[in-house]
């Protein structure tokens, strides 16, 4: 999920293999886990782990729609926007793709992906739902993860939906929650957030920032790593 500046909601998505150093993730950890993908768009994320029979289950607000629907929004979003970042290549780092030709290629499998596993786990896990409020039980999942969502739109999400956000994912988890990336939209510095965050919520989970060997929007090698006490 993107948020436009228009307040427009784009359906898009990230590779499995973002995910993965994104979050700083190793396969074999998450076997015997429940994950949740919190605004997890059109990320072959889930999909990919529920081809292997893993425990992973992702939310996003655009859910809920027909295949049809959901597969004409991916494409006319992601072109779309492909076309408004056409003159921005300078401003991403490109150590994960070859060059601007191999991401769009890989974004296209990311999307086909997400819609054969959508068509196939609709009803069961892929829910529609949004931040703040999560239709899941107390503890319901051991890793929440969260991207491109938090502080990226601090200036569009203001400190309570981020606290009220952080408060939501650590009551549905049991262990802990990752967030990336933690660079506001516009420009290198991180979320004026973070420092109060820390301070009001440090009675109810450790919070920590660690790099990530990733990124696409130069700057953005960290993510943010909450332990539930």
């Amino acid at each position: 999920m993107h948020k436009g500046k228009n307040g427009k909601i784009w359906f898009l998505g990230r590779s499995y293999q973002e995910y993965v150093k994104m979050f700083s993730l190793k396969e074999e950890e998450l076997r015997d886990i429940r994950i949740l993908d919190c605004a997890a768009g059109a990320s072959s994320f889930t999909p990919h782990l529920l081809k292997k029979g893993y425990d992973s289950t992702a939310v996003d607000i655009l859910y809920g729609k027909s295949v049809e629907e959901t597969k004409e929004q991916c494409v006319n979003d992601f072109h779309t926007l492909m076309k408004m970042h056409a003159g921005l290549t300078h401003k991403v780092d490109w150590s994960f793709f070859q060059d601007p030709e191999d991401m769009v290629q890989q974004r296209i499998s990311v999307y086909e992906e997400f819609l054969d596993s959508y068509a196939q786990y609709k009803d069961e896990r892929y829910i529609k739902a949004a931040l703040p409020e999560l239709p899941f039980g107390d503890n319901s999942f051991d890793l929440v993860l969260s991207s491109h969502l938090l502080f990226i739109y601090e200036d569009r999400l203001g400190y309570d939906f981020h606290r009220d956000s952080i408060l939501e994912m650590l009551r549905i988890t049991s262990s802990e929650v990752r967030i990336y990336p933690i660079l506001k939209l516009h420009g290198e510095s991180e979320s004026s957030f973070l420092p109060s965050l820390m301070d009001e919520l440090g009675d109810k989970a450790d919070f920590n920032m660690e790099k990530v060997d990733y990124q696409f929007r130069r700057g953005s090698d960290e993510m943010l790593k909450i332990n539930k006490k």
